[in-house]
């Protein structure tokens, strides 16, 4: 689903948000539902997709 969200980015498509907040809270979800230490870092990253897009960063892309 990232990669939806990447090439609607480079596509200039304003559905981008979307797909990369879908991508991140699935990604959330299973990891929760198979944690491991080893998901720790993904866990940052998902948080940190929800964060930048929820305070509307890059504004450039926007």
């Amino acid at each position: 689903m990232y990669a939806v969200a990447g090439a609607a980015v480079l596509a200039g498509s304003g559905w981008w948000p979307t797909a990369a907040l879908v991508a991140a809270s699935s990604g959330l979800v299973l990891k929760a539902v198979w944690f491991d230490p080893w998901l720790s870092v993904g866990v940052l990253l998902d948080v940190g997709v929800i964060t930048a897009v929820a305070c509307s960063w890059p504004a450039s892309v926007y």
